[in-house]
């Protein structure tokens, strides 16, 4: 069993590796654009990822695409003053649909429908993160552990089911068409 100093240790080196609590920061782009840029831009304008410090927003029409190209500095400072640092360098635009049950909740002003976006966890991943927390001694930190395996499990999920592809060696999330990913081809 890991001892909670222990979990710890583990837990900061692999948030370090891969430079996690920046991109979590980066992701709490999402959460906050609509009290950042305020409700008549967010009816017409949505947040669809952040890669990288390049937030990608989508909009309802080319008139919406030009205001917020025009908008784009001031949007990127709020944003980044809202977060607590520069964690966001470049706003992209794109014209696209939004998911209609996505647009209502947002409409309505429902802050749980990225959460409820995801996919549900089946039996099998359920059983996965039971093991995963099941060496964690402390029932708090067990409690964190849960969460963070099963967000992690049903955000791999949706992603399979919009197509992304994985390493075939690790299983990493493929960013550009390849056989591997950039970390199993330089041999790390």
């Amino acid at each position: 069993m890991l001892e909670r100093g222990r979990l710890g240790e583990v837990l900061d080196d692999v948030m370090r590796r891969h430079n996690l609590a920046r991109r979590a920061r980066q992701w709490g782009a999402l959460s906050v654009w609509a009290e950042v840029v305020g409700k008549d831009i967010a009816r017409n304008a949505w947040p669809i990822r952040v890669r990288d410090g390049v937030l990608l927003v989508g909009v309802a029409n080319h008139v919406w695409a030009q205001t917020l190209h025009l908008m784009r500095a001031a949007i990127l400072e709020a944003l980044n003053a809202r977060l607590g640092e520069e964690v966001l360098r470049e706003m992209h635009v794109r014209v696209t649909v939004r998911d209609k049950r996505t647009a209502a909740a947002r409409d309505a002003g429902d802050s749980t429908e990225r959460r409820s976006a995801l996919p549900p966890l089946t039996r099998e991943e359920q059983e996965r993160v039971r093991e995963i927390a099941a060496s964690v001694t402390d029932p708090e930190l067990r409690a964190k552990v849960r969460r963070a395996a099963a967000g992690l499990l049903r955000l791999r999920r949706l992603r399979d089911t919009q197509g992304r592809r994985r390493c075939p060696r690790c299983g990493r999330p493929l960013a550009a068409p390849g056989r591997t990913c950039s970390a199993c081809a330089a041999g790390r």
